[in-house]
């Protein structure tokens, strides 16, 4: 039987370096789907993780990969309840593709509730 486990969050400077490595096709001690991951759940720099999200979406070859870091931004909307506009427009982007896996659809339905539904949802309980 397979757990998961949640990774744990990297400090930016290894993150940094596993992330490079992994796209420039080199050899890491850290899987960077787990860093990235570990980013996208724990990291308080929204900014950051999300920069990395993009990069490894535009820049990698690894399709799960690109795919762990549509789930991330799924995540990061769910957890500050705001991406940048090009991130959105990429996780619509990346759902679209049919190389990938099924978790471009988990970010889908992530920035479509917390970025749309549910401020939106919010507004009118306001009267707004």
């Amino acid at each position: 039987m397979d757990i998961y486990e949640n990774p744990p969050l990297a400090p930016h400077g290894q993150a940094d370096e596993a992330l490079t490595a992994a796209l420039e096709g080199r050899n890491q001690a850290l899987s960077p789907n787990s860093v990235l991951v570990g980013l996208a759940l724990y990291d308080d720099d929204r900014i950051f993780v999300e920069g990395w999200c993009n990069r490894i979406a535009h820049e990698s070859t690894d399709l799960w990969l690109v795919a762990t870091a549509s789930l991330c931004l799924g995540h990061l909307a769910r957890r500050f309840g705001y991406l940048e506009p090009e991130s959105v427009m990429l996780v619509r982007r990346l759902a679209e593709r049919t190389d990938l896996d099924g978790r471009v659809f988990s970010a889908l339905d992530d920035v479509t509730f917390f970025l749309e539904e549910l401020p939106n949802r919010r507004k009118s309980e306001q009267g707004d």
